[in-house]
């Protein structure tokens, strides 16, 4: 059994699929010239039933990305929310700690300063009886601003948690979507390597190569998506297909005695452009 193909590789045993199977067509003479040319003017691109089902494996395989993302984030999103609430009860233990600090800063009443006992009565132990309420309010200030700086640890803490936690998972989306720009980039050569051998093979071959300059891909908008929303919207949305035209440059037939690093497809990044489908 074959080993799974890495994202982004383009093994060998695929690549030999692809050409015979370019050669295949090309000997059927499938597509014909006119048909390339028809479809040039109609979608500005071209596409076979090779390259439509190269580009359905593609999403497939993109899918499961996706699904594997999701699968892999719910638990995530669930020890998230956990700390969502903790923050949020840590904040309302916060807020009542702040008035505790406030109303323990607050001056001595004249109702705490009376005599709370026989021996506080006397005139002398006035000034006792002062001092001693002071250093028992003093008390109260240091514990209160203690509990109010310990919560504020807490809550600073868990606000760490949370935007660690938020970064795993939109990390874990940004792979998802490289691994699925990976999975076009390889159905592309794929497709280009198709229509070099294509061309080689087919009777026309000589007017189809001029035509051939630009094969269409598509991708789902997720791929796309910005990660900078709310980690439990990532890959929730609904999603369009984008078709993304790629240009390429299939060899003709008076370059099969070339070198085939002088006849491999490439592609220009600044002529590529997205297109809702």
């Amino acid at each position: 059994m074959t080993s799974p193909t890495p994202e982004g590789t383009y093994g060998k045993r695929d690549r030999r699929i692809d050409r015979r199977r370019g050669r295949r067509d090309g000997k059927r003479r499938t597509p014909a010239y006119n048909d390339v040319l028809a479809m040039i003017s109609q979608e500005g691109a071209i596409t076979a039933p090779y390259p439509k089902y190269l580009q359905c494996i593609a999403l497939d395989e993109m899918a499961e990305q996706l699904a594997d993302f999701v699968k892999q984030s719910k638990p995530r999103l669930e020890a998230l929310e956990v700390l969502r609430r903790q923050y949020a009860n840590t904040k309302t233990e916060l807020d009542r700690a702040t008035d505790g600090v406030i109303a323990a800063e607050t001056p001595l009443t004249e109702a705490e300063l009376l005599p709370r006992s026989r021996a506080e009565t006397r005139p002398d132990q006035a000034v006792v009886l002062h001092s001693r309420r002071e250093a028992a309010r003093a008390r109260r200030i240091v514990t209160a601003h203690d509990g109010e700086a310990s919560l504020h640890h807490e809550l600073g803490e868990l606000a760490s948690r949370i935007a660690a936690a938020e970064q795993v998972i939109r990390s874990d989306f940004t792979l998802a979507q490289t691994r699925a720009k990976q999975l076009s980039a390889r159905s592309a050569m794929r497709v280009s390597a198709y229509w070099e051998h294509l061309v080689l093979a087919h009777a026309e071959g000589i007017h189809l190569a001029p035509a051939i300059r630009y094969t269409s891909q598509v991708l789902p908008s997720w791929v796309y998506e910005s990660v900078t929303g709310e980690p439990e919207t990532l890959g929730q949305g609904h999603y369009e297909l984008l078709h993304v035209i790629e240009h390429v440059r299939p060899a003709t037939p008076e370059s099969e005695t070339e070198p085939a690093s002088s006849r491999r497809s490439t592609s220009d990044p600044h002529e590529d452009q997205e297109i809702p489908g």
